[in-house]
């Protein structure tokens, strides 16, 4: 993270928003809707960290988890169907940018993620306005008569892609989900989530051995 930090970390002009650029022969300005699952990385690192949660460390990259992820809710509500596109750019003076070769949106679940994993860190109501809104442009731009599709270009209002990729039931609904549920019973302490979103109960150092001698016994 410290090198992410500063080799890759950059705001933007005039509204300083935080983003993580590429590097390829030299840094590219954009940032993918991918990368905004680091909101939530971060988030966790933090309320994690060995030297403690109010260690400088914790605070630097739980104030980034903010920042990144405010970014990336600004990917959807700086659009005219307030869903994100798939990657933006940015260049002085201009913010954020849809990459005209990206429009599209194919439901992806980072910012839920991210949403989803800083509320239950922080208790911050904002998370879960956010994910709401986010939940409303899906609900109106995206549903379809037998589930839900991609939108095609986030700039404009068109019929949805006769599409829906596996993700958006098993990562982005469920995110959505649990960030309005008040008493999902996921302790993020006591579980970690697979990329698709699967919760698994963490079983503690030794518990895997433990278990095999029991039962070899």
């Amino acid at each position: 993270m410290n090198g992410m930090v500063a080799k890759l970390l950059q705001r933007s002009t005039p509204s300083n928003l935080a983003y993580v650029a590429d590097i390829d022969n030299g840094l590219l300005h954009k940032m993918d809707h991918l990368v905004c699952f680091l909101g939530g990385v971060l988030a966790l690192g933090a309320k994690t960290d060995p030297l403690g949660f109010d260690s400088p460390r914790a605070k630097r990259d739980l104030h980034l988890a903010e920042a990144l992820t405010h970014t990336c809710v600004q990917m959807y509500l700086r659009q005219p169907t307030r869903l994100a596109p798939e990657f933006v750019t940015f260049r002085k003076n201009a913010d954020m940018i849809v990459a005209p070769t990206a429009p599209f949106y194919i439901l992806r679940p980072e910012t839920a993620e991210s949403l989803f994993v800083l509320h239950e860190v922080t208790g911050n109501p904002q998370y879960r306005e956010w994910g709401w809104e986010i939940f409303q442009a899906i609900e109106t731009r995206c549903k379809t008569r037998w589930g839900y599709g991609s939108a095609p270009d986030v700039r404009q209002t068109r019929q949805p892609d006769d599409r829906m990729e596996s993700f958006f039931l098993a990562e982005t609904i469920k995110y959505l989900y649990l960030l309005q549920a008040p008493d999902h019973g996921i302790d993020l302490e006591q579980y970690v989530f697979n990329t698709e979103a699967h919760p698994l109960k963490v079983l503690g150092p030794g518990a895997w051995a433990s278990r095999a001698l029991g039962a070899g016994g």
